[in-house]
């Protein structure tokens, strides 16, 4: 009967992954029709694309289509052996990155050219390619990413894929396409690409060996500590928004200007930020983290560190939307949340808790400090300071916290987070 059941398996499991590797190769063809056919339009039609857009379509045309789309996209469908060789190891990178930048650009080219002959509905169509994309990168992490075996590799995709996302390409592909107004808002925010980090999660976990991740406390912690833990980040954002409140309170024009800013952008942006960022940093990145350091007998403190430095660096992007004095303060900053949010989520092994705090703290910031506009999820802080001791002290506390929850469990000789971490 077991041997039924295995035999069962397996054949569901090849079925699927004929049926991917089907899908792969219709959405090959497809790139490579739309490059042709946005080829053949631009040279009837100057007026079509800009030149800037014409030169993407000519590069894209060469080198995609002879290159990228047929010869390496190809070589996805092939059968591997166990053991890849070098160019096909470098291939699994290469094609992970490519997929993840050619289909929005493709998708924004025959918007365009759809829109220009008035031969589609904006929302109608808009909705269509925000359906099409919770599946559109399943081939890529089937056949391309799930084959990557270093775990420092690993992360750097991740990361690429999640910053390629953050801001969900849709305002790209969209241009000037006019559409449903709070449709605009809600896609411009980048929330709708939390469903493609998901399922491209789903097809990646059972190969790299990642558990699926807790939402609630572990059972191996301690319910008092755990407690306190819940408090202290429920008083931080108390603390945060209370001079903002006073302010609130004693000016009624105000409070009228910051209820006039709350929008479905900022609610959105940081759900994204809150839910994308921690999904990223805690669940997958800890859980690789976990494997590279598994035998080391500082891994804990290894994977706080590494986890935290990582989340302070991911914050370099907003240089080009803010100062750099600002945009080093944010850095220091969210490095030091990063060793605290780090250490937190090891010892309570709830990710539902970071996400919920790093959420409301981003609201916070986006409805009071930020320039964030109704149509636009352009994050840029209007706080303009220098880079001083304050930042430097608040990220040495966050770690000095991170570093007692780590210290109350070696204490105590519960293990908790050595349990926790054989559970990610």
């Amino acid at each position: 009967m077991k041997c039924l059941n295995q035999n069962a398996e397996t054949a569901g499991s090849l079925k699927t992954n004929k049926t991917i590797r089907i899908f792969h190769l219709a959405q090959t063809v497809g790139q490579l029709g739309i490059l042709v056919i946005c080829f053949y339009f631009g040279l009837r039609n100057a007026k079509l694309f800009a030149p800037k857009e014409c030169n993407t379509i000519l590069s894209s045309f060469i080198l995609v289509c002879f290159f990228i789309l047929v010869c390496l996209q190809f070589s996805l469908l092939q059968t591997e052996a166990e053991k890849p060789n070098g160019p096909q190891l470098f291939n699994h990178y290469f094609e992970t990155i490519t997929i993840c930048c050619t289909l929005p650009q493709c998708l924004a080219l025959l918007t365009k050219l759809l829109n220009y002959y008035h031969l589609i509905n904006g929302t109608f169509w808009m909705l269509l390619v925000i359906f099409y994309s919770f599946i559109m990168y399943i081939p890529m992490a089937k056949l391309a990413l799930i084959r990557v075996n270093n775990n420092w590799g690993r992360i750097l995709l991740f990361a690429f894929i999640i910053y390629r996302h953050m801001i969900w390409p849709a305002k790209t592909i969209a241009g000037h396409l006019l559409y449903n107004k709070c449709f605009m808002q809600i896609n411009n925010s980048g929330v709708l690409g939390i469903p493609i980090l998901i399922s491209i999660t789903y097809f990646v976990m059972s190969s790299w060996k990642i558990q699926k991740p807790h939402k609630v406390f572990s059972r191996n912690c301690s319910i008092s500590f755990s407690s306190v833990i819940t408090l202290f980040l429920f008083g931080n954002l108390c603390w945060k928004a209370q001079p903002i409140l006073n302010s609130v309170i004693n000016h009624t024009n105000t409070s009228s200007l910051y209820f006039s800013r709350i929008n479905p952008v900022i609610i959105c942006s940081a759900l994204r930020a809150g839910i994308a960022e921690e999904w990223l940093m805690r669940f997958i990145i800890i859980a690789l983290l976990a494997q590279i350091f598994r035998s080391n007998k500082d891994g804990i403190y290894l994977i706080v560190l590494i986890d935290g430095l990582i989340f302070g660096l991911w914050h370099i992007t907003n240089v080009c939307s803010q100062t750099l004095s600002v945009t080093i303060n944010q850095i220091i900053h969210a490095t030091g949340w990063g060793f605290l949010y780090a250490a937190i989520y090891l010892y309570t092994h709830s990710i539902l808790l970071t996400m919920i705090h790093h959420s409301l703290y981003d609201f916070i910031n986006f409805l009071f400090q930020s320039s964030i506009t109704k149509y636009s999820a352009h994050v840029g802080f209007s706080l303009q300071f220098s880079i001083d001791s304050c930042i430097v002290a608040y990220m040495f506390l966050c770690a000095g916290l991170a570093f007692i929850i780590i210290r109350y469990d070696e204490v105590k000789q519960k293990n908790v987070i050595a349990k926790n971490l054989t559970q990610i």
